[in-house]
């Protein structure tokens, strides 16, 4: 039933994508970043309804005479156009030549509707339904994490949406991290009380799902980005009793594995009870296996295998530094294959298990665990370079509108949400220092967000100066159609009708 009314939903919506093109990216948004789709259970489960929408989206646009096929150039998209330019070229000396094509097609369809944003995107009102339809989708999976996690106690771990870039516990943590200030943009321009204290409590719930997510990383793009929304609010005491308020009481609803997880301490091991029980635990014997406890490190808990094991504390040291031993495993293979590499890097999909025995023989395979690292390994440290500045071109376009537009009554909304969107990529940023999403859809649409509130904060600007020139023309019209003399009325005599001419 899911599946047929999915369809039926979506392919009725084709007709007003085809009247009215900038549908097609708000229901590709919709469709990409909630994944509808995987709700269901039968054919629509795995069908491409974002591709089929992408392909009629293009097709209106062509169709239509109104827009035109133009992406605004600046300093970040400069930097994102040669970035796209520079992962095809790294692509071109890939170590895995199929995985690298495999992942710059993915990558390369993302890029294709940041473009159709651009060509779309040019109102107000369609701008703001935008950021809503982001923020309902990822928020939809948050709302649900929430709720489950407070039900369940915190006792079960919250996963994203299945096939998707943030399946994941982690990658999950920080994409809710990035949307939690769109709520906020809505929380401080919606004036409605019933509908602002909804939005609180959805934030509510959406910091819920990072602590029931499990995910340190995930904790740590949320300090962040409670210490930026904090040093930007005007209202930082009321701010500051909110934020004190949640996140103390999301993180007395968890429960105590949690705190075990998320502690720096030895009670932060979870190792698992299907270790055989003749296994003699010792140092050298620890490292030699860390790859099999570093699959099942999150499984179980310590203090029965301490008690059964005769865990000495030399071992458990070494025991918990594997749950980051193999971030740092990674971090080191992509230094050394940049080292190798440095001008393109190993290429998309190069954290193969051949890379790490080329570049860390014995190591066995990780993900990147870090944007930043990620994007080093792949595409070199040029490749790094461009990608820092065009997200360091990103924050300044952001940074612009906040500034020109903050105390601007008709620009007003655009500086919140500029302000509101820099936050969520500070999100992405910290979240980022240990998890691996380098090529995450909402980064670039962030980016185009940020550059089209500029494009309408000038269009704005523009007009504001024309009207201006044009009251200042029409003063000085008037003035070149008025009497070019008219005599003193002081040295004008009355005129008397009874004295003649002569007089």
């Amino acid at each position: 039933m899911r599946d047929l009314f999915l369809t039926l939903f979506i392919f009725g919506y084709i007709p007003w994508i085809i009247i009215r093109p900038h549908y097609g990216i708000f229901m590709w948004s919709w469709l990409t970043y909630m994944t509808p789709h995987r709700l269901t259970w039968s054919f629509a489960f795995d069908f491409r309804f974002n591709y089929f929408v992408t392909i009629i989206t293009l097709y209106a646009i062509f169709r239509s005479k109104d827009y035109k096929i133009r992406v605004p150039l600046n300093f970040a998209t400069f930097f994102w156009i040669f970035f796209s330019f520079w992962v095809t070229l790294s692509g071109i000396d890939a170590i895995e030549q199929g995985a690298a094509w495999a992942e710059w097609i993915r990558y390369m369809k993302i890029q294709i509707m940041v473009i159709v944003t651009y060509v779309l995107i040019k109102k107000k009102e369609h701008l703001i339904f935008l950021v809503g339809v982001i923020a309902f989708s990822i928020g939809f999976f948050a709302f649900k994490g929430g709720i489950f996690t407070l039900l369940k106690g915190g006792h079960f771990r919250v996963l994203g949406p299945e096939f998707s870039f943030i399946a994941d516990n982690n990658t999950f943590a920080l994409a809710i991290n990035m949307t939690i200030p769109l709520m906020f943009y809505f929380f401080e321009t919606v004036k409605n009380k019933l509908y602002r204290l909804l939005i609180m409590f959805q934030i509510f719930l959406c910091i819920l799902s990072v602590f029931g997510s499990y995910s340190r990383g995930g904790l740590i793009g949320l300090l962040a980005i409670a210490i930026a929304l904090w040093l930007s609010s005007s209202r930082k005491i009321i701010l500051l009793i909110f934020i004190l308020i949640l996140i103390p009481t999301a993180e007395m609803i968890m429960p105590e594995k949690w705190t075990q997880r998320i502690s720096p301490m030895l009670d932060s091991l979870n190792i698992p009870h299907t270790i055989p029980a003749n296994w003699l635990l010792s140092p050298r014997r620890i490292l030699e296996n860390k790859e099999f406890l570093s699959n099942t490190i999150m499984d179980s808990n310590i203090e029965k295998f301490e008690t059964n094991q005769g865990l000495i504390k030399e071992d458990a040291e070494i025991l918990r530094d594997l749950s980051i031993k193999g971030r740092f495993d990674a971090w080191n293979m992509a230094k050394l294959m940049s080292k190798d590499r440095p001008f393109f890097g190993g290429g998309f999909g190069s954290f193969s298990q051949e890379s790490f025995d080329r570049y860390t023989p014995g190591v066995f395979r990780h993900a990147a665990h870090s944007i930043y690292f990620q994007v080093l390994g792949e595409q070199g440290y040029a490749g790094l370079i461009i990608w820092s500045l065009m997200h360091v071109a990103t924050i300044f376009t952001g940074l612009w509108v906040v500034f020109r537009c903050n105390k601007d009554p008709d620009l007003d909304w655009a500086s919140i949400m500029a302000r509101n969107i820099i936050i969520g990529m500070l999100g992405y940023y910290s979240s980022g220092l240990s998890l691996g999403l380098a090529y995450y859809d909402l980064p670039y649409h962030y980016s185009a967000i940020l550059v089209i509130l500029k494009l309408l904060a000038k269009q704005k600007f523009l007009q504001r100066k024309n009207n201006r020139n044009d009251q200042e023309s029409n003063k000085g019209t008037r003035a070149n159609h008025t009497f070019p003399f008219t005599p003193p009325k002081a040295t004008q005599k009355p005129h008397n009708p009874l004295q003649s001419p002569s007089g």
